[in-house]
C-alpha cells in the first residue's frame, strides 16, 4: 500500500513540475514580443528574459543583430520586413520575431478636447419589437428576420440613409411584403418583411434602428501631413456593442463646460457642448475601427491641434513607472503624471498598458479617469508611446492604453 501511494505521489509530483515548468515557460515567452517596428537608422535595443537568445546576423548588409547581455540590439539602413529567430539556450527555437523597419515620423500629441459626429452606413439594427395591429392582434414582423447588429441598407431596393426615409418607403409599401437589403458582418443578404398597420393608422416593422451618434473624445495625435488618430478605440452603439460601420463624420471644436468626477463603480465624464456648425467643423473622419478613429485636419485647423512634434517611442522603448498624460482640462493642454504598472508587449488591440494616475491635481479635478479622456496621449522619455483607451470601473484612478505604433499602423 505504501509503495502504491508512494508511485501515485511521484506521479502527481512530476506532473506538478511538467505543469509548473511548461506554465513558467509560456510566461516567460510571452514577454517575447511577436512582432516589432523600427525606424531606419535608429538602432533598438530589445529586452529578453534570461537564458534566451537570437542569431547575430547581416541581410544584404542592409539589416544587423547583435546580441547583448539581456537581448539584442536591431539596426537597420533601409525599410523592410525582418525576422529575428528566438531561442532558449540558444538550442530550442521559441519563435521569430517579425521586425517592421520604417521611415521615422514624429507627431504632434493634441490632448484637446473634440466632438465627433459620425454617420453610420446604412441604418444599424438595435432590437425587434411587438407591434399592436389595428386588428387587435400583436405582431412582430421583424422577429427571425434582422436581427441586432445588422445594417439596413436599402428598402424595395432603394436606398434608406436615414430613418425618416426609411418610414416613408414603409409607409408607401402598405401591407406589400417587399425585399429589404442588408448587411450582416460583412455579407449582404436579401430578406422579406411585410409592414403591419399599427394601432395609430401607420404601417410599421418593429425593428428599432439608430442612424448617427455623436460624443465628446480626445484628440490623440496631428501627423505632419495632417492626418489624425483619436480615441485609441473605436466609436461602438452603446446598445449593441457593435463596432460602427461608417458612412462619413467629421471632427468638431467643443467646449468643455464641466466634470463629473469618476468614484468606484461610476466612470466620471467629460460634460461639453458640441455646436455642429460649418464653422465649427476641423476634420474629416474617414475610418472607424477596434484602436480608434481616424482622418484628415481640415488646414486650417491644424496649427490650432498640435503645438509641437515628438518622436514616436516603440513599444520596446517603454518602461514601467513614471510617464504622462497630456490633456486639456482647465483650459490649455498640461502633462499630469501617471505611473505605468504592466505593459503587454504582445497586445494587438486598446489594452496594451495598465496605467494609474499618480498626479494629485488630475486627481482633485476627475478622481481619475474619466469619460471623454479617452485618446489622450501618454509619453515618456519625451516621446509619446500612446493613448488613454479605458477607465477601469472598480478603480477610476487605473485604467488602459493603447501602444501609440498600434494606432499609427491602422
Amino acid at each position: 500500500m505504501k509503495k502504491k501511494l508512494r508511485r501515485i505521489f511521484i506521479v502527481f509530483l512530476v506532473l506538478d513540475l511538467c505543469v509548473t515548468g511548461y506554465l513558467g515557460f509560456r510566461l516567460v515567452e510571452a514577454s517575447v514580443p511577436d512582432r516589432l517596428f523600427a525606424f531606419v537608422g535608429n538602432a533598438e535595443d530589445v529586452a529578453l528574459p534570461l537564458f534566451f537568445h537570437t542569431e547575430e546576423m547581416q541581410a544584404q548588409e542592409t539589416f544587423h543583430v547583435t546580441n547583448k547581455g539581456n537581448g539584442f540590439s536591431i539596426l537597420s539602413e533601409k525599410a523592410g520586413n525582418y525576422r529575428v529567430p528566438v531561442s532558449l539556450f540558444g538550442v530550442w527555437p521559441v519563435k521569430n520575431v517579425d521586425v517592421h523597419v520604417i521611415e521615422e515620423k514624429k507627431v504632434a500629441p493634441s490632448g484637446e478636447p473634440i466632438g465627433i459626429y459620425v454617420e453610420t452606413n446604412g441604418l444599424l439594427v438595435l432590437d425587434t419589437a411587438e407591434i399592436e395591429g389595428e386588428d387587435g392582434l400583436t405582431y412582430e414582423p421583424g422577429k427571425n428576420v434582422v436581427k441586432s447588429g445588422d445594417y439596413i441598407l436599402q428598402w424595395n431596393h432603394r436606398p434608406v440613409t436615414t430613418i425618416a426615409r426609411l418610414n416613408q418607403e414603409i409607409q408607401k409599401t402598405g401591407r406589400k411584403k417587399v425585399t429589404v437589403t442588408i448587411r450582416r458582418g460583412k455579407e449582404k443578404l436579401e430578406v422579406a418583411i411585410r409592414p403591419i398597420l399599427a394601432t395609430d393608422r401607420r404601417y410599421k416593422i418593429g425593428v428599432w434602428v439608430r442612424e448617427d451618434t455623436q460624443g465628446i473624445g480626445t484628440l490623440t495625435y496631428v501627423t505632419e501631413d495632417g492626418f489624425f488618430g483619436t480615441l485609441g478605440h473605436g466609436i461602438t452603439d452603446a446598445d449593441t456593442g457593435t463596432l460602427l460601420n461608417l458612412q462619413d463624420g467629421e471632427l468638431y471644436r467643443t467646449k468643455i463646460l464641466g466634470i463629473e468626477k469618476g468614484v468606484n463603480g461610476e466612470p466620471g465624464e467629460l460634460q461639453g457642448y458640441i455646436n455642429m456648425i460649418a464653422t465649427n467643423e476641423i476634420g474629416d473622419i474617414k475610418k472607424n475601427t477596434r484602436l480608434g478613429v481616424f482622418g484628415k485636419m481640415k488646414q486650417d485647423s491644424i496649427s490650432n491641434y498640435c503645438n509641437h512634434y515628438v518622436s514616436v517611442g516603440m513599444k520596446q522603448n517603454i518602461r514601467k513607472g513614471k510617464a504622462w498624460i497630456y490633456a486639456n482640462l482647465e483650459g490649455e493642454a498640461k502633462k499630469y503624471e501617471i505611473k505605468i504598472e504592466d505593459i503587454d508587449l504582445n497586445s494587438s488591440d486598446n489594452k496594451s498598458m495598465i496605467i494609474r494616475i499618480t498626479d494629485k491635481r488630475l486627481l482633485s479635478l476627475t478622481g481619475g479617469i474619466v469619460q471623454g479622456m479617452s485618446g489622450s496621449p501618454l509619453l515618456q522619455g519625451g516621446k509619446i508611446i500612446g493613448a488613454v483607451t479605458h477607465v477601469l470601473v472598480d478603480d477610476p484612478t487605473r485604467g488602459y492604453g493603447v501602444f501609440i505604433e498600434n494606432m499609427l499602423a491602422e
